[in-house]
């Protein structure tokens, strides 16, 4: 028997407590503690980018992007020049090239169906890789989407609807479709009880039971 197997048998009997000395009314307001708390700590393990058992998150793949020296170009009759472009596309799918625009100075995006004639390209390219460094899942562990649902008997917390979903498929390391092509993530645990949350939850139940 693992130590979670028996900490849950351990809980059995506080539970079993709760339903012969308190009232629905009570055992509503100390599930609803409980459900809050541990979302709290779920929230808290998530922001450590942590599964259940203390291991780490395995990190966002890293994506290598190949950018062109320089290109210049005929565009709605005006000679445009980018530095450091990238072919790309728009979120209908057509095809752009992305680059720094050096007399906007800044990054422009054009569509290539709008370029009416290039007059000269750099070919020489050097290739880039990197990671996005933000947390994962800064949305998902969000009172927005990580819920609460409470009764007199029960006290759940988890995720509904589209974001079930989304979490669904990293809880479990499932292949998903990002565009035409299906990806495989990695095992991300977002949802858990570990050991001192367990202990948590039956200090909880005692304190509410016999305050001091």
């Amino acid at each position: 028997m693992s130590q979670n197997d028996a900490l849950f048998q351990e809980l059995d009997g506080y539970l079993q407590s709760v339903v012969e000395h308190l009232a629905a009314n009570q055992r509503r307001r100390l599930s609803r503690q409980i459900a809050t708390g541990l979302r709290k700590r779920q929230q808290q393990r998530i922001a450590q980018q942590k599964n259940p058992d203390g291991s780490s998150y395995e990190g966002r793949k890293k994506k290598t992007r190949r950018t062109q020296g320089g290109v210049r170009f005929l565009w709605k009759g005006e000679i445009r020049e980018l530095r450091n472009w990238h072919s790309s596309k728009s979120r209908s799918g057509e095809r752009m090239i992305t680059g720094f625009d050096t007399g906007r100075y800044g990054l422009r995006s054009f569509l290539r169906a709008d370029i009416y004639s290039y007059l000269s390209i750099n070919v020489n390219s050097v290739s880039t890789t990197s990671a996005r460094k933000e947390k994962m899942f800064r949305k998902l562990r969000t009172v927005r989407f990580l819920r609460i649902d409470t009764s007199p008997n029960s006290a759940a917390v988890g995720f509904s609807g589209h974001a079930a979903s989304i979490a669904h498929t990293h809880q479990f390391g499932e292949t998903d479709k990002i565009g035409r092509s299906s990806v495989r993530y990695p095992i991300r645990e977002l949802l858990g009880l570990t050991s001192t949350d367990l202990d948590w939850v039956a200090d909880t139940i005692t304190d509410f039971i016999q305050p001091d």
